[in-house]
């Protein structure tokens, strides 16, 4: 059988494309646990400087679930391992010291929706549309998409989305927050998504992580220990050589040239318990 899920790593970016276009993406038992293991694999690997998220073909990012497999399985032990197997991947994509950039080249419905709030930027192309439904198969979300969606968007606006699956254009989802960029139908798709990944590879992966990690433990944590934090991780970077590198360069009056550490995923302060998705 083929794989469900492609996953590739050129120029320290890894992609994960999720290799469904027969069933708009839609993920099996198989696709799902092949995501985690990809998921895992980035984690394992101190080379990867970023990696996006998106799907084969034009017409769709992520269907959610595969229901004409899922639909066989009523039984609550696979509502657990449904929801047990795609909870952990997406919350491990929050915890990388790394970008995660969703590019979402086509429709994202119910679990596509949560797996793109998992991730740290989203670019979307003109086409894409967007809707949390899985109030339309009587379930709630299943893999952590309501409290990061109340986190992204405040607990109004996720109310709406989640309790009329209103679907929501490219343009609409990008005005309320929802994505960051989004392409013009025309324009190269994969160029403004590798130009975006490239530009980010050349700003400074440890301060990448530290802030990453910061952000997310904001939402979290009270004010006084979120400000202990940002303070470890400021003196942390202080002396860190792209710090030194990039005061070097504003002295000489020249382009700062980063990450000359290859093994830099390693050189992060991410803890249990400030790290949050």
């Amino acid at each position: 059988m083929p794989d469900e899920i492609s996953f590739t790593i050129a120029d320290q970016i890894a992609t994960l494309t999720v290799n469904r276009p027969e069933a708009r993406n839609a993920l099996n038992w198989a696709a799902q646990e092949q995501f985690a293991a990809c998921v895992t694999a980035v984690s394992q690997n101190p080379s990867i400087r970023l990696l996006i998220i998106t799907g084969a073909g034009q017409q769709a990012f992520v269907a959610g679930g595969d229901l004409k497999e899922l639909s066989g399985h009523p039984e609550p032990e696979a509502g657990v391992r449904l929801n047990q197997i795609m909870r952990r991947a997406l919350q491990q994509l929050t915890e990388l010291p790394i970008p995660v950039i969703a590019a979402v080249n086509g429709d994202a419905f119910g679990g596509g929706c949560e797996i793109l709030t998992a991730c740290d930027l989203r670019i979307a192309a003109g086409h894409a549309r967007f809707s949390f439904a899985q109030v339309k198969n009587a379930l709630a979300t299943g893999w952590g998409g309501t409290a990061r969606l109340v986190r992204l968007l405040g607990q109004s606006r996720a109310l709406e989305l989640l309790l009329t699956a209103r679907l929501l254009t490219a343009v609409e989802a990008q005005q309320i927050g929802l994505v960051h960029r989004v392409v013009n139908t025309g324009a190269d798709w994969n160029t403004a998504v590798n130009a975006w990944a490239r530009e980010l590879c050349q700003l400074p992966g440890p301060t990448l992580a530290a802030l990453k990690q910061l952000t997310y433990a904001a939402a979290h944590l009270p004010l006084a220990e979120t400000n202990r934090l940002e303070t470890e991780l400021f003196v942390h970077l202080w002396s860190h050589p792209d710090h030194l590198e990039a005061m070097a360069a504003f002295v000489e009056k020249r382009k700062p040239l980063f990450n000359r550490i290859t093994d830099y995923q390693t050189n992060t302060n991410l803890t249990d318990e400030t790290n949050y998705g």
